[in-house]
């Protein structure tokens, strides 16, 4: 079993990276420039998000988090890490799973990334310590989330009522599960 996952994860044309707080910058702009296509599922796609110094703030806790090992988050970037492409990361949900989540910018959306990304995350949370199963959260109306746990093999395990924060929610999230014992 690994401890942590790797603080760099390099594919053909992106990278999943540790995110740096040299980092804010361009993910607060890539939330600006995408809130419309995010905040429709994403209640933390807002304007408040945006500012480069929350942007720091969050990153900062992440590190801690990533430090303790409780989070693992990541930016994903193109090969060359000039262009900021989303991001995903792997959380501890509980003794025994983690949850993946994941988002790219509209500019990366339909090129197989999050597909990837996803798949590495899964195989990685997998070998954590304890994980015994994997799962992948999404609203039951967000069909493009809904594909990707789908293609990677998940299977839906329960759907739960859950309290609608975004515009397009439906108030049904979807658990998806992958056994990784």
């Amino acid at each position: 079993m690994q401890p942590i996952p790797p603080e760099l994860i390099e594919f053909d044309d992106f990278v999943l990276r540790r995110e740096t707080l040299a980092d804010a910058a361009p993910v607060a702009e890539a939330i600006a420039s995408n809130i419309p296509r995010l905040a429709p599922w994403m209640e933390w796609a807002v304007e408040d998000a945006t500012p480069v110094a929350t942007q720091e703030s969050r990153i900062a806790d992440s590190l801690a988090q990533w430090d303790s090992g409780s989070m693992f988050d990541y930016m994903i970037a193109s090969g060359s890490g000039d262009e900021f492409l989303g991001k995903a990361g792997i959380r501890l949900a509980g003794p025994d799973h983690a949850t993946i989540g994941y988002w790219v910018t509209e500019d990366a959306e339909g090129r197989g990334i999050v597909t990837r990304v996803a798949r590495a995350l899964t195989a990685l949370a997998a070998e954590l310590d304890g994980i015994v199963r994997v799962e992948i959260h999404c609203d039951a109306a967000n069909d493009r989330s809904r594909a990707v746990p789908e293609r990677l093999g998940y299977r839906l395990d329960r759907v739960i009522d859950h309290p609608i924060t975004t515009s397009h929610q439906t108030g049904r999230q979807m658990i998806w599960i992958y056994d990784a014992s």
